[in-house]
């Protein structure tokens, strides 16, 4: 089947103008010294952003570079930030010259919300989430009520000073957390009154489930969800400390139905969420699905999509935007791809 980039109905008599923003790597900390383990993961998933987008015919690439960091391999269309210059008052430059957006930020402190805002009162167009699906992702509390009553089979979760009883322990965490950042496993009585009696306010905590840690990625535009691959997500416990590790990307095949009617229920229940969407989840011992939380942006699982799938995840995602028939081209594959993070 041909399958075209743009609608026919559509004439481009030029290129149309992509700003591809990954927030560390686009001047997000110039403040601040940037972790090594944070740079890696923002590298990643900058360089898979790029490569995709540029192989596009009829397409220019913008992008915005904090040179601390290593410079993209094909850096046409590149904004080296200068010290003189505010990273911010630098993107709303690239913003105006762009016709689309395509963002990945954190949550956290509603930085993703923000500039998803940001752009849209630029008038120009987000190929990311709406800033309201962004906000309720944001909260994972929020996400956890939200997604309980359409339905979902969610982890249970409590905020700070209640919990939930527990046979393993519990899982504290940061209500806007990204990633493992911030989360740690507690698994005796004594630990967890300790924490009950400081202020923690704005962290929930889960019970312990023994299991697999998965995630989706997926695309999704108007309640509906394509789901691309199911993922196992590589964790490692130290010291009551949780950690990202990676992922190996088209890990899970024997539950791939379950999934996909888990991505489908997402996207219905936050009709807001727009283009790569995560699904975190846990897949019990008993075989069982639960939902964690939703990332309403790529993650680093996007890193290895395009040699997971063997297509141009760019291509996808502006063949979502542009084309309201929209399907998955029929040849796409579910190869498994390892990304491995350094400790």
């Amino acid at each position: 089947m041909t399958r075209t980039l743009f609608p026919s109905s559509t004439s481009q008599s030029k290129p149309v103008r992509v700003l591809v923003y990954e927030y560390i790597t686009g001047g997000g900390l110039y403040r601040e010294e940037i972790p090594a383990a944070l740079a890696q993961e923002a590298v990643l998933m900058r360089d898979a952003m790029l490569s995709a987008m540029l192989a596009l015919p009829d397409v220019q690439v913008l992008s915005l570079h904090d040179s601390r960091l290593s410079a993209p391999d094909q850096a046409t269309g590149c904004h080296v930030l200068q010290e003189s210059e505010h990273p911010l008052q630098a993107l709303q430059a690239l913003i105006a010259e762009a016709d689309l957006v395509w963002l990945v930020a954190p949550e956290t402190g509603g930085v993703l919300q923000q500039l998803s805002a940001m752009v849209l009162d630029a008038g120009r167009q987000l190929l990311s989430s709406a800033p309201d699906a962004v906000a309720l992702a944001t909260s994972k509390w929020q996400t956890y009520l939200h997604l309980k009553q359409h339905g979902l089979p969610m982890v249970e979760t409590a905020q700070w000073p209640t919990y939930l009883a527990a046979g393993q322990g519990w899982v504290i965490k940061p209500d806007d957390g990204v990633s493992c950042d911030g989360t740690r496993l507690v698994t005796d009585q004594q630990a967890l009154q300790r924490w009950l009696a400081q202020d923690h306010a704005g962290e929930i905590i889960q019970p312990y489930m023994a299991g697999t840690a998965a995630s989706l990625s997926m695309l999704c535009r108007h309640g509906q969800a394509w789901l691309l691959s199911v993922n196992q997500q590589l964790i490692h416990i130290a010291d009551g400390h949780i950690h990202y590790r990676g992922s190996v990307v088209n890990a899970d095949q024997a539950h791939w139905s379950a999934c996909a009617q888990i991505a489908s229920q997402v996207a219905a229940a936050v009709p807001g969420l727009f283009g790569y969407v995560g699904v975190d989840l846990l897949l019990g011992e008993n075989g069982q699905l639960h939902v964690l939380e939703v990332n309403p942006r790529l993650t680093t699982s996007f890193a290895g999509l395009e040699a997971a799938i063997a297509y141009n995840p760019a291509r996808l995602l502006l063949d979502l935007f542009y084309n309201e028939n929209f399907m998955l081209p029929l040849e796409l594959q579910r190869n498994k791809i390892e990304i491995k993070l350094n400790d």
